[in-house]
């Protein structure tokens, strides 16, 4: 049985999307993130998920045994002096949830993996062409941003979804200097194993969906995403047959 979001006014549009919104508040206060409303939405996002009987058993036990940010913040911080290691931790808990929700989306991906076509198939190929084809995703992203935040950027009044479009758009921005960092330093197995990889698919189709109705931004995201896929992210394949179809109309 899907999460009942009806307490969100229409704010998250799937469960994957309540659990990436969930992560995100969590990945901020793993860095010391902490104001009253951040942690009202922690109460209400905790008890949205522990009232679900899908998710319930799938959730983090730190979200399980905390009921508020005061509580959760030593939990946090044992995870590791540094809060880089603690994002990682907070991603792996969340792997089980995100990937139960996530499910549809990785079966109805193509049966060839990127590397057939990109040839990135050794991990050294994967991070020469991580090193090189990810800053041109973000430079892409940035001039996405800047042009969403133009007045009027498509010669009429903003269209539903943009603020949303653009607050993803620097959440995938911002994973991607992570994915960026961990190839620097020899962790890109863990980055993409750990739940990072699945969080830049889902932010990045997240905004191209947001998007849609959008043409020029839309097709731009639409470029994004492959250089994505060619990176060998995954659930991204079987979006892009989707995006095509939609810029074509």
């Amino acid at each position: 049985m899907p999460l009942d979001l009806s307490a969100y006014q229409g704010r998250f549009a799937s469960d994957l999307d309540f659990l990436l919104g969930f992560q995100d508040l969590l990945l901020r206060a793993v860095e010391g993130a902490r104001d009253d409303q951040l942690n009202a939405d922690y109460r209400l996002m905790r008890d949205t998920v522990l009232n679900s009987e899908q998710y319930a058993g799938l959730a983090p036990a730190f979200i399980r045994h905390h009921a508020d940010l005061g509580s959760l913040w030593p939990a946090l911080k044992s995870f590791s002096p540094q809060w880089e290691p603690r994002r990682v931790e907070v991603r792996r808990q969340f792997e089980p949830a995100i990937a139960a929700a996530d499910t549809p989306y990785i079966v109805g991906d193509p049966p060839f993996p990127s590397s057939s076509w990109t040839g990135a198939i050794r991990p050294i190929d994967q991070i020469v062409a991580t090193k090189t084809m990810l800053p041109v995703a973000q430079s892409a992203i940035e001039q996405l941003i800047a042009a969403l935040n133009s007045p009027r950027h498509n010669g009429g009044p903003p269209l539903d979804g943009v603020e949303d479009a653009i607050r993803d758009l620097r959440a995938l921005h911002s994973a991607l200097g992570e994915v960026l960092a961990a190839a620097d330093t020899g962790g890109l197995d863990i980055a993409y194993n750990g739940g990072l990889a699945r969080e830049v698919s889902q932010y990045a189709k997240r905004a191209a969906r947001k998007l849609r109705d959008d043409p020029i931004p839309y097709a731009m995201s639409g470029l994004i995403l492959t250089v994505l896929s060619a990176c060998g992210f995954p659930g991204i394949g079987g979006f892009l047959s989707g995006v095509a179809a939609n810029m074509k109309r």
